[in-house]
């Protein structure tokens, strides 16, 4: 990994995120604490991030702090927005490992067109649901592995996206994958597309230590470094890092 320093390009740059307890997040905390808590994995609940309405199964997989998950969205979104370091705009985003839509919903108002995918069938409905639950249209999402993202899938509702075809000096490529970290396969066929720019979260720093050493071997620099202390007093956090395809 480069050596962190100031910003810039050929820096990784790392500042650590916490919640932080004032009056205002007490009685955030206090409210919160007095909604219903479901313990039944089979309802449906809703939740609200920023000004996006999300419905998911209980039991299906969701960013579990409601109160770092805006800031991280808003952190993502920053990293796949910024210009290339040709100045060109991105205009294409493809979510790996996209559960119910959280980035590519949350990072849609910015993109021409956003595609996820994701093994869980069901989270594959909620997102596309919660995509029309926002109003949102230029979001397609596709239930499959991750390695199949570049293959010629079938987009439900937008058979005129096509991966493979999306512009790769303007596209980002979203990973959220699960504690094991990306499969090998997954690598090298992002390797083979060679997006301009990879955003990384992480729940594992390890696993992604190991797949940042792919991405650096692919021609890819590290360029931040944004951890989220999610679950404090833990050993656990997640961890946010933007890979940018060298010149």
């Amino acid at each position: 990994m480069p050596p962190s320093g100031g910003p810039g390009r050929g820096h990784a740059t790392t500042t650590c995120v916490y919640p932080t307890l004032t009056t205002d997040w007490y009685f955030v905390m206090v409210s919160y604490q007095l909604r219903r808590v479901e313990t039944d994995h089979n309802v449906y609940v809703k939740t609200t991030v920023k000004d996006l309405v999300f419905r998911f199964k209980a039991g299906n997989f969701f960013q579990n702090n409601p109160f770092m998950l805006p800031k991280m969205v808003d952190l993502v979104v920053d990293a796949a927005t910024i210009p290339s370091p040709s100045g060109k705009a991105m205009t294409h985003l493809i979510d790996c490992y996209c559960g119910s839509g959280l980035f590519a919903i949350g990072s849609s108002s910015s993109f021409e067109a956003c595609v996820g995918i994701e093994v869980n069938e069901m989270a594959v409905e909620e997102a596309r649901e919660n995509a029309a639950l926002n109003g949102i249209e230029n979001c397609a999402f596709v239930s499959a592995s991750a390695e199949a993202i570049f293959d010629p899938v079938t987009l439900e509702g937008r058979s005129d996206l096509v991966v493979g075809d999306f512009p790769k000096e303007t596209t980002v490529v979203v990973v959220d994958p699960p504690r094991k970290g990306c499969s090998v396969e997954f690598l090298e066929q992002l390797n083979e597309y060679k997006p301009q720019r990879v955003v990384y979260m992480s729940c594992d720093p390890a696993t992604q230590a190991r797949d940042a050493k792919y991405l650096v071997s692919y021609g890819y620099e590290i360029v931040s470094v944004q951890p989220f202390d999610l679950f404090p007093q833990t050993r656990h956090i997640e961890c946010l890092a933007t890979f940018e395809l060298k010149d």
